[in-house]
């Protein structure tokens, strides 16, 4: 089966009340047939490859320990014996050869190297099809990201440096958010490096998670009346919780 016949995100719109990653998922159930075909087929090798193995275990310990019996029951010269020739590897290997036994370890072993190639080749199908699934739902992701920001939902996944945010120094205590400035921020630890507004606070840095640190709505038009916010102490750059009860126009 090509591609074309995969499941898609549905093409339904987004309701408000649901995120972006229930909206993807509510897509991808059920898993796809095609991906369950595979899965099942790979379920099924595997069990034929454990009968198999279970059967060559036994053949190769019972080909062993008889090939041992029969060397140390072969005629080796005793010391300054010279009568008695030593035997060559060849005649060694003729006294322990058992040629329908090896042939049984042959074939088994032959169906599992089978078996394992096509385990392989499904798997990489398998990796094809969600690779080329994934990408699909990336680009429909960048369009619905487009959408967002051209409706002025869509929130900056970090702040850049330069940018206000608040930041919780102690998550012990969750009201004891402060003003600080963006140095950096680095993406694989998710770790801000934040400067303390306070003019009395001389480089006083901080390494904070981004738990601890909340982008700042600077839009006066996008603040409701009731809405709850968080709001800075006049003179200060504490921050304490407060609900809207105006908002001017400016």
């Amino acid at each position: 089966p090509t591609m074309s016949s995969r499941a898609t995100i549905s093409k339904r719109k987004i309701e408000q009340s649901e995120t972006i990653l229930e909206y993807v998922l509510d897509g991808l159930t059920p898993i796809p047939p095609i991906l369950k075909r595979d899965l099942s087929h790979i379920s099924a090798l595997q069990k034929t490859c454990d009968t198999l193995h279970s059967k060559l275990t036994p053949l190769e310990t019972s080909y062993l320990e008889e090939s041992l019996r029969k060397i140390k029951d072969f005629p080796f010269p005793k010391d300054n014996d010279s009568n008695v020739p030593i035997p060559t590897t060849e005649e060694l290997e003729s006294v322990i050869s058992s040629p329908s036994t090896v042939s049984e370890i042959t074939s088994v072993r032959s169906s599992l190297l089978s078996l394992s190639r096509e385990k392989v080749d499904t798997a990489q199908h398998i990796l094809d099809y969600v690779d080329e699934y994934v990408r699909g739902i990336d680009e429909e992701i960048k369009v619905m990201e487009g959408q967002l920001k051209e409706e002025g939902y869509f929130e900056p996944a970090c702040a850049s440096a330069g940018s206000p945010v608040a930041l919780l120094l102690s998550p012990a205590s969750p009201l004891s958010w402060i003003l600080g400035c963006v140095i950096s921020y680095v993406p694989e630890t998710c770790m801000y490096r934040i400067s303390d507004s306070d003019p009395d606070v001389v480089n006083k840095v901080y390494n904070l998670s981004k738990g601890q640190v909340k982008l700042l709505n600077l839009k006066p038009g996008e603040i409701s009346v009731g809405e709850d916010v968080m709001a800075v102490y006049p003179d200060t750059t504490s921050f304490y919780p407060a609900k809207v009860e105006g908002v001017r126009k400016v």
